[in-house]
């Protein structure tokens, strides 16, 4: 293993991920989820279990496969690596990778799917054509590791199977580098990018002033655009409801449409019952208890279009 590469030990609490950044971080950060990676290392989102998702767990198991599958194709020799890595330079810049191979590289796999495959380069040396969120997640790990190229290899579909070489130069590392330090510098002060989705901009501006602005040029086009478009959007409902009861009225008591050559076009069928706990039955027969357990909480920010 590479002097810079100091090893804390495989596995870590969430504490521990809030202590660092890591590869990971860097990955959605480029992936459109930097708001949410800041809002997890303040503490003020909970990083989503992905544990119980099959595709995760398939991930996993299929991780060692994937291993093998390179050292065959590719003739190089691999060992696990389950280990955490901190960069020498940098207490704050961790990863964990997944093999270390005999040539001194590091190897990262995945498991994609298929329809996925298209987005990837054939040559093993075309890697500069790969999507940022991969190429990110290596250059991040090799720096961490501290070392000089770094293998790629995903199984798509569990049928095709594709990996790359990625030469990680100084400068590359020190550009990274310098671009996670600015990420990890908005994680401890609070200070956050503008938003990139209406979910993100909920998440980061929960505060609400009495103070009013004036629109420019672009706000005020946007505000018309907005208008227009949830004009359009309850048009479409009005629609979707309309042909939604045709349907209906048509199926009546039937699970199952079909066309006359037996493509299913529509189904109608009963979910499975759930358990649900009824509030107002629970307030009405043991009204002080519910009181005790009744908690105010502040109201969100309703945005609304007006005009």
């Amino acid at each position: 293993m590479a002097s810079g590469g100091h090893i804390i030990g495989s596995g870590f609490t969430p504490g521990e991920r809030k202590s660092g950044w890591w590869a990971t971080d860097s990955r959605r950060s480029v992936s459109g989820h930097l708001v949410d990676v800041l809002l997890e290392k303040q503490g003020k989102k909970d990083r989503a279990d992905l544990s119980d998702i099959e595709a995760v767990q398939m991930g996993i198991r299929m991780q060692p496969v994937i291993g093998r599958i390179f050292e065959d194709t590719v003739g190089v020799k691999v060992r696990d690596l389950d280990t955490v890595g901190t960069y020498h330079k940098e207490s704050w810049l961790k990863a964990h990778t997944d093999f270390m191979c005999d040539d001194g590289a590091l190897l990262e796999v995945k498991n994609f799917n298929a329809a996925v495959a298209n987005k990837y380069p054939e040559g093993p040396d075309d890697w500069q054509r790969l999507p940022e969120a991969d190429l990110i997640q290596c250059i991040h790990e090799a720096t961490v590791f501290d070392v000089n190229h770094i293998y790629f290899a995903v199984l798509f579909g569990g049928q095709q199977f594709r990996w790359w070489h990625i030469p990680v130069t100084a400068e590359m590392k020190d550009e990274f580098v310098q671009r996670a330090a600015k990420w990890w510098a908005m994680a401890q002060t609070g200070e956050m990018p503008l938003a990139e989705t209406a979910d993100q901009g909920r998440a980061i501006y929960t505060k609400v002033t009495d103070d009013v602005i004036v629109a420019n040029s672009s706000a005020e086009q946007y505000a018309q655009a907005l208008k227009a478009i949830k004009a359009k959007i309850k048009d479409l409902e009005q629609q979707e409801d309309v042909a939604t009861a045709y349907l209906q009225n048509y199926m009546q008591e039937k699970s199952e449409l079909l066309s006359p050559t037996g493509e299913t076009l529509v189904t109608w069928k009963a979910a499975k019952g759930s358990k649900k706990f009824d509030a107002t039955a629970f307030k009405s027969a043991m009204p002080q208890v519910y009181d005790q357990f009744v908690r105010e909480t502040a109201g969100s920010r309703r945005f609304l279009v007006k005009g």
